[in-house]
């Protein structure tokens, strides 16, 4: 059976702009494609200057995000940098040979320009043959290096976009840009810097609020929250140690301190930023269990404005893409604090927590952890049992999520009754009845269980 085609489409994307976006299209309209892997790269063989890698990374999935789940944008050169000196460029063979490490079901592809060949530049490449068989690439047609009835892309030069860049008051050049850059990532562009956020944390929620803070114009500092309760860790610009000299004047004073670790930290995160004596500014937590007031009750003590920020999202900081830009959130603090929570989240949607005592926030947080945490127990039901009987794991992986993902859409979209499918939906009690008895077990056991919450919510 032929693998699907992932196509790897690499660049500096130092911006990205409209060719970039539209070459996903052509490859998927085409049928060169079954899925698009965007990898800005995080450095250039050739010495060419680029923008920061993160900031060229938010842009470029800013960019993207228009095409949906067929096109992703990878971190991946950033976590392959890690790993060599760091000296060392990046190279595409080392970048397409981990990409093929990650997705064994596909047959990996590069995509490059018309122009790369016909200039002779992909023949400087590092195992440029080993490449070239192994990642067969497909060519783009570009303007001036195919015939002109092949190019379907309109040209776009990322030095002419840099160069509108640098003239902001050049009417010619706002006229440029406006035609040559997403206007998403035009007015990311255009923004500038809103203030500067500390990232209280290095776990799952710190990884994904660095860049999603970064896409709404927001700069932040990583800080440990171990390293703040074992003294260990200094604060930018300050010593962390009682009669130390200071590392430096404080630079980059945060307009607000978001306390992202795990839960049973917050407290003693709390108390140890209370000791600095720092000017107060808010502080918000991301847990979704317990009143800011309580949770943060050194930092009150000492003059704070207090508040959470609880993004209701599943986040793991292995998979770089996630859905904070698209979540709703917790909110609740003192004034100032709840003020500066609705700035960091914008147009995002956000439920009101501000009048719920402890116990309210203990029934709202299990709430979301009913939902977000126990499909792990229907999924593994259904592995086990169908890999059980011989099925393989790969295929029963494949199915089991695009069946639990099309059932959750109909769900939303719909609704109970009409988002419900299968015997209990249709009224067909045996049916789920013969379901159990075949499933046996607990997986039995959590079958009958369901099905009888599910009937008594089907009734009219």
């Amino acid at each position: 059976m032929r693998r699907p085609v992932l196509a790897v489409l690499g660049g500096s994307f130092d911006p990205p702009h409209i060719g970039h976006v539209l070459i996903p299209t052509y490859l998927l309209t085409r049928g060169l494609a079954s899925r698009v892997l965007v990898v800005p790269c995080w450095s250039h063989p050739f010495a060419k200057r680029m923008s920061p890698f993160d900031q060229r990374l938010v842009w470029t999935r800013l960019a993207m995000q228009v095409h949906g789940s067929q096109v992703s944008v990878s971190d991946l050169e950033l976590r392959l940098a890690l790993d060599r000196p760091a000296d060392s460029p990046s190279y595409s063979y080392e970048m397409l040979r981990a990409v093929q490490a990650q997705h064994p079901d596909f047959k990996v592809r590069l995509v490059i320009g018309s122009d790369i060949v016909a200039e002779g530049e992909i023949q400087r490449w590092r195992n440029y043959d080993k490449l070239a068989a192994e990642f067969s690439p497909i060519v783009v047609p570009r303007m001036g290096y195919a015939e002109a009835s092949s190019c379907a892309l309109p040209e776009v030069s990322s030095t002419a976009v840099r160069g509108w860049l640098a003239a902001p008051d050049n009417p010619a050049a706002r006229e440029g840009l406006a035609a040559a850059v997403p206007a998403v990532v035009l007015e990311r562009l255009h923004a500038g810097t809103r203030g500067h956020v500390w990232l209280i944390g290095h776990g799952n929620v710190a990884r994904h609020a660095e860049e999603w803070l970064m896409a709404r114009g927001w700069t932040s500092t990583l800080i440990s929250a171990r390293g703040l309760i074992d003294g260990s860790e200094e604060l930018p610009g300050m010593a962390s140690k009682p009669n130390a000299a200071a590392s430096g004047p404080v630079s980059r004073v945060p307009k607000v301190i978001w306390i992202v670790c795990k839960d049973p930290f917050i407290g003693a995160v709390a108390q140890a930023l209370a000791g600095f004596g720092l000017r107060p500014v808010p502080v918000l937590h991301a847990a979704g269990s317990q009143p800011a007031r309580e949770g943060l009750a050194p930092l009150v003590a000492a003059g704070f404005p207090v508040g959470t920020l609880h993004p209701i999202c599943s986040l793991r900081r292995e998979l770089p893409e996630g859905m904070l830009d698209r979540c709703s959130f917790g909110i609740e603090g003192d004034k100032p604090a709840r003020e500066l929570a609705l700035r960091l989240i914008g147009e995002q949607p956000w439920l009101d927590l501000q009048d719920m005592d402890a116990a309210q926030r203990a029934r709202y947080h299990a709430a979301c952890a009913l939902a977000a945490n126990h499909l792990a127990v229907l999924h593994e039901a259904a592995r086990s049992s169908l890999t059980a009987q011989g099925l393989p794991a790969e295929g029963v992986a494949q199915a089991l999520a695009t069946l639990m993902q099309s059932s959750l859409e109909n769900l939303l979209a719909l609704g109970v009754p009409r988002g419900v499918t299968g015997p209990i939906a249709r009224g067909d009690l045996e049916g789920a009845a013969r379901h159990v008895a075949a499933l046996g077990g607990a997986a039995g056991e959590l079958y009958a269980q369901l099905s009888a919450r599910l009937a008594a919510m089907m009734k009219p």
